[in-house]
């Protein structure tokens, strides 16, 4: 069975599982996989019915970078166009991938920060929102200017978080810490602080870790 007959056989968890699948055979040598996955993340754009084709690629693809992003790093602009599909599964992959990628390939990870803008104001979930708070701390991370333009909109994102968003924004935060100007560390700080007494001991560790980094 070729890869797209796959793909359409496979639905929900089940996808998933047959995209980590093929991603192993990836990592192990088989890269026509790879192509043709790279391939099927746009397949069929505006057709919702095919939106478990494009998860099915996309979850590919994000444990491949995952593990491996030099073999992906260099072909982001051809996973772009799926970047304006409906179903959010496989914009928040495909946003892991451009943040795994984003040390090999910031100019191309970086262009596609309006997106990451965007799906921020749509409430689509916290697995979609969450992805865009670790691309952008992830594409921060990658020089001292993107830093800079990253923060302002992390902090918009904490002012209106919900309590499952907050760990993944000051995740973003812990990327950037010590990469940003004054004023932007100070914000980081300030927000940092005011999560330490958080009911939730992740949360309150990543404050910790933030202000360390910080200090």
């Amino acid at each position: 069975m070729d890869l797209l007959d796959q793909l359409k056989s496979n639905k929900g968890t089940i996808s998933s599982a047959l995209g980590k699948e093929l991603a192993k055979k990836v990592l192990k040598g088989d890269k026509s996989i790879l192509e043709q996955a790279i391939d099927f993340v746009s397949y069929d754009l505006d057709n919702q019915k095919s939106k478990g084709i494009r998860a099915g690629a996309a979850k590919i693809l994000e444990k491949v970078a995952e593990k491996q992003p030099d073999l992906i790093a260099t072909q982001l602009d051809k996973l772009k166009p799926a970047l304006t599909v409906k179903e959010p599964q496989t914009r928040w992959m495909l946003m892991q991938v451009f943040g795994y990628c984003a040390k090999l390939n910031p100019k191309e990870s970086e262009s596609i920060i309006d997106y990451a803008e965007q799906y921020l104001t749509e409430n689509a979930g916290v697995c979609l929102s969450g992805a865009v708070h670790l691309y952008l701390g992830r594409i921060g991370a990658t020089s001292d200017k993107t830093a800079d333009k990253v923060v302002p909109i992390l902090d918009d994102a904490l002012k209106t978080a919900s309590e499952n968003e907050i760990d993944w924004i000051l995740e973003g935060f812990l990327h950037i810490a010590d990469r940003v100007n004054s004023d932007s560390k100070e914000l980081i700080k300030r927000n940092a602080e005011l999560h330490l007494d958080s009911k939730k001991k992740a949360t309150q560790n990543r404050a910790k870790k933030i202000l360390k980094k910080i200090e």
